[in-house]
């Protein structure tokens, strides 16, 4: 009996660190969902000239973690539910690959785009990818698209 507890112990020690890092949507309201929206809000004002009337939230059409990278897909409204972010921000779903820094979040990749990349565009953008990036934090499109 004890020859078999040793490798349980070490199976479950194997097994729980992967099962952390599967592949998940935070929940709205999680800490980690707020980090991921913080990073994106921050993003998406960058450029900004002038300042918003009113703070931003997103309607997320696709949100995946896994392990130390997120995918999102999205685009920003009013606190209030207000769509006039066209006055303010470009109107463009922002697609975005970013990468846990501590508690924070950082985009690494900008898939945001307006029309469907030449193959010579998806080559620079495959390259510009990081090769551990896991393909499910991908939107769809963009899982077909950078096929490696």
């Amino acid at each position: 009996m004890g020859k078999l507890i040793l490798p349980l112990f070490l199976a479950l020690g194997f097994f729980i660190p992967l099962a952390s890092a599967a592949p998940h949507t935070p929940k709205p309201g999680s800490p980690e969902r707020k980090a991921i929206c913080d990073a994106m809000r921050a993003y998406v004002v960058k450029d900004q000239s002038r300042p918003l009337p009113k703070a931003i939230l997103f309607k997320i059409e696709f949100l995946c973690v896994e392990g130390d990278y997120a995918g999102f897909e999205g685009f920003p409204v009013f606190e209030d539910g207000s769509d006039a972010i066209p006055n303010y921000l470009p109107d463009i779903v922002s697609t975005t690959i970013l990468r846990r820094k501590g508690s924070g979040w950082k985009i690494i990749a900008d898939l945001s785009r307006t029309d469907v990349p030449s193959e010579k565009e998806l080559t620079t953008i495959r390259k510009s990818i990081p090769a551990d990036v896991p393909r499910d934090v991908l939107p769809e499109f963009w899982r077909e698209k950078l096929r490696r």
